[in-house]
């Protein structure tokens, strides 16, 4: 159950509004503006609710944006930790990679990534932004390696892979195609990148079945 707020009418009652469904809203205004080109105008109007509405329920731009990043990690990040559960490291990668790919492919959500798009052309003002979600995905790299030195370790790497290296690919790769998918690309064609860097790190990295 999400929480219900107050916030003042028209008619001067207070009227109820989901907390939940306005931070939703909030999302896809920062997913496709970013956080320096959404304005309050842009973010209130969607949500549904007055300016001193959201600054008593969600606090100022910064700390909306930040929880709207939360909401983000949560929804959107699935396909990629359900991946990292398989035990062949083979299944990780291709669920990563699909799982990305069909994500850019998805007509009911924004394209791109929030945590690109969000940070595209900050200012040295927005720089807490920034670094919040450099942080965020340089947490997403750390746990590539991680993974792949659990492989390594299981002997599912052949001789000389560098796990380090492997993740660094495989991020750029999955930056890549979010970068990409903005420019309405086809979906063949991210497919196909996709399924060309699968067929790359499975041949030059992993061990055969």
């Amino acid at each position: 159950m999400t929480d219900r707020f107050m916030t003042g009418g028209t008619s001067g009652r207070p009227r109820c509004f989901d907390q939940e469904t306005a931070l939703e809203e909030a999302l896809k205004v920062f997913w496709n503006q970013g956080y320096e080109g959404a304005s309050l105008t842009d973010l209130t109007k969607a949500m549904g609710i007055n300016k001193p509405s959201m600054y008593a329920t969600f606090g100022n731009k910064e700390q909306l944006f930040l929880q709207a990043v939360d909401m983000y990690k949560r929804r959107e990040s699935e396909f990629f930790y359900q991946a990292l559960e398989q035990k062949n490291i083979r299944d990780v990668i291709t669920g990563i990679l699909s799982g990305s790919a069909q994500a850019h492919c998805c007509d009911e959500k924004p394209k791109g990534c929030l945590m690109i798009q969000g940070a595209l052309a900050c200012s040295s003002e927005a720089s807490t932004i920034k670094q919040t979600l450099m942080a965020s995905r340089n947490e997403m790299g750390e746990t590539l390696h991680q993974r792949f030195e659990k492989a390594q370790q299981e002997g599912q790497l052949i001789e000389g892979a560098n796990p380090r290296v492997m993740s660094h690919y495989l991020a750029t790769v999955l930056n890549g195609l979010s970068v990409h998918s903005v420019d309405d690309i086809s979906e063949e064609m991210i497919h196909a990148v996709a399924n060309m860097a699968m067929s790359n790190l499975l041949s030059c990295c992993i061990q055969p079945d």
